[in-house]
């Protein structure tokens, strides 16, 4: 690839910031707990995507909803679970976190297969997504 070819790209990258900046919410009217509500629900996507922990059915749904949603209307159904959860989610617990977040964007988790038969499945112990209006993987 040749000098002029990396310059148009990087120029039409350029050009096509502004667009998405535009659509942002700024950074001025967040509050600090929204902001900071918001670099943790990233810290918690950004760790659970490149961690061999999570499974990758559950990362491809948190893509889905990273790539439909901001990080701030995710992180705000986060804050409502945990409102509507009082003592059910620790926000300093970032496997906790990112089970909401999990539950908020769509997933379900599979049934156990090997269950007994006429056995009732177990209770899950995920808080309750957050009210409808909240975001949805794809």
């Amino acid at each position: 690839m040749n000098k002029y070819a990396i310059a148009g790209a990087v120029a039409l990258a350029i050009g096509a910031g502004p667009a998405v900046a535009q659509e942002a919410t700024p950074l001025a009217s967040l509050t600090q707990e929204q902001k900071d509500h918001g670099v943790e629900t990233f810290r918690v996507l950004a760790s659970a995507m490149q961690s061999t922990n999570v499974p990758d059915d559950v990362k491809s749904v948190l893509m889905a909803c990273m790539y439909e949603n901001s990080v701030g209307k995710i992180s705000e159904a986060v804050d409502g679970v945990i409102k509507d959860n009082p003592g059910k989610v620790d926000r300093t617990k970032p496997e906790q976190i990112v089970g909401v977040i999990a539950r908020i964007c769509g997933y379900e988790p599979k049934a156990a297969t090997s269950a007994t038969p006429g056995a009732k499945p177990a209770t899950p112990t995920t808080p309750k997504p957050a009210p409808s209006g909240t975001p949805k993987g794809r």
